[in-house]
C-alpha cells in the first residue's frame, strides 16, 4: 500500500517540464532579458507557424555562436507539445494535465533551463550543478534536510523548483530532483531512502535519419524500463535530434534527463505505468509529442533565472508528499478558474501536432 501511494505520488511531479562561469551582457540588456523572462502569461491566442519559418530559425541558429569558450547552445526554444493523458491522470484531484497543446519557452545556459509553460503559466527552474550534488548525496545515502539546502536557494536560486504565475505560488523539489530526471539511464534515489533503478534500458542513436527543418536528425530511440515503488515503470521514447545543435546540460531536464547529444527538434514519449487496482486508481499512462517552432540563440543574463519577487515558494518533495499534493491542486483550480484545463483547447497550435499519423509506430 505505502508503495503504491508513494509512485501515484511520485507521478503528480514526474512531469512539471552551478558552478560554471556564467556571464551576461549589459545591465540594460539583463533588465529587458529578466522582464522577458519572469512576465506573467495568459492563455494564449492562437498563431500561425509555418514549417518554412521553422526552418529559417533552426538555420539561423545553427550559425550563430553565442559563447566563444563554449559549443553549447545558449538561448531560447520555442516548441508545442501535444498531450494525451488516461483518464485517471485526468480527474486527480492534484492533477494539473489536460489533453492537448502546451505553447512551451524554454530559456537555457549552461547548466540552467528555465522552462515557461505559456499554456498554463508555470516555470520550472533547473541549476544543473546542484541538482546532479544532490542527487549523488543520495545515491550515496548521506543525510541532509531542508534546512543543508539553503545555500541552492540563496539569492532567490534553487537547484529545481516548480511555480505558477496564477497563484504567485511554487514548490521547492530540491530533495527530489531526480523524480524529473525520469529519463536518464541513472538509478534514481528519494529522500525517504526509496529508490527506482533502471530495470532495462535500449535508448540510443539508431541507423535511421531524416531532415526535420531543414536539419539532417538521427533518430535516436529505445524503451526505458524503471521500477518506482514495487511497480515497472515503461518510457518508449523516439526524438530526432539536431547534431549542428549541442545540448548542454540544463536543457536535457527539459526532456527528463534523456541521453542525446544535441537539440531535439521533434520528439515523442508514450509512458505505461501499469494499473493499479485498489481504490478505483486505474490505469496510469500518457503520451506527448513535441515540435520545435522557433530557436533564438542569444546572450542570457543570469538573473533569468531568478524567481520574480511575491511568489511564496514552499519545500516539498519526497519528502512531504502531502505539501506536494495540495500544492498542484491549488494550481488545478487555478488553471480550471481560467478555461486552461477542461475547457476548448483545439485552437491553441499550429496543427504540426494532428499530422502524426504514421510518423510515429506506436
Amino acid at each position: 500500500m505505502k508503495n503504491v501511494f508513494i509512485s501515484i505520488a511520485l507521478l503528480c511531479i514526474a512531469l512539471m517540464g552551478s558552478a560554471q562561469n556564467r556571464s551576461g551582457g549589459t545591465a540594460m540588456q539583463q533588465m529587458l532579458m529578466q522582464q522577458a523572462a519572469t512576465q506573467k502569461t495568459e492563455p494564449v491566442k492562437d498563431e500561425t507557424t509555418n514549417i518554412s519559418d521553422a526552418e529559417q530559425y533552426v538555420n539561423s541558429a545553427t550559425q550563430t555562436v553565442i559563447s566563444p569558450t563554449s559549443d553549447m547552445f545558449e538561448g531560447e526554444i520555442y516548441y508545442e507539445t501535444y498531450e494525451n493523458y488516461s483518464d485517471y491522470i485526468l480527474k486527480m484531484p492534484n492533477s494539473i494535465y489536460f489533453n492537448g497543446v502546451h505553447k512551451v519557452r524554454l530559456i537555457i545556459k549552461g547548466g540552467w533551463m528555465h522552462m515557461i509553460d505559456e499554456t498554463t503559466g508555470c516555470h520550472i527552474i533547473v541549476n544543473d550543478a546542484a541538482a546532479k550534488s544532490i542527487m549523488a548525496k543520495l545515491d550515496t545515502k548521506e543525510k541532509f534536510s531542508f534546512a543543508t539546502l539553503s545555500e541552492s536557494r540563496s539569492n532567490n536560486s534553487y537547484s529545481y523548483v516548480h511555480f505558477c504565475d496564477h497563484t504567485k505560488t511554487g514548490l521547492d523539489l530540491s530533495d527530489a530532483p531526480g523524480t524529473q530526471y525520469i529519463l536518464g539511464p541513472y538509478s534514481i534515489s528519494y529522500a525517504d531512502g526509496q529508490k527506482a533503478p533502471i530495470s532495462s534500458y535500449s535508448f540510443a542513436k539508431t541507423e535511421e535519419a531524416k531532415e526535420v527543418l531543414g536539419q539532417n536528425c538521427p533518430l535516436y530511440a529505445g524503451k526505458i524500463v524503471r521500477s518506482m515503488g514495487g511497480m515497472e515503470q515503461t518510457y518508449d521514447v523516439k526524438a530526432w535530434v539536431s547534431e549542428d545543435l549541442a545540448a548542454s546540460e540544463g536543457y536535457k531536464w527539459n526532456l527528463y534527463g534523456l541521453d542525446i547529444p544535441g537539440i531535439a527538434l521533434k520528439w515523442v514519449m508514450k509512458y505505461d505505468g501499469g494499473h493499479i487496482s485498489f481504490a478505483n486508481v486505474g490505469e496510469l499512462s500518457y503520451y506527448i509529442e513535441a515540435d520545435v517552432v522557433k530557436i533564438t540563440p542569444r546572450q542570457v543574463a543570469d538573473e533569468e533565472f531568478n524567481i520574480p519577487g511575491g511568489y511564496s515558494i514552499k519545500p516539498g518533495g519526497s519528502s512531504d508528499a502531502f505539501k506536494m499534493m495540495a500544492y498542484y491542486k491549488s494550481v488545478k483550480k487555478e488553471l480550471e478558474k481560467r478555461g486552461i484545463k477542461g475547457g476548448e483547447n483545439n485552437q491553441k497550435t499550429t496543427g504540426v501536432h494532428y499530422k502524426t499519423d504514421g510518423e510515429w509506430d506506436f
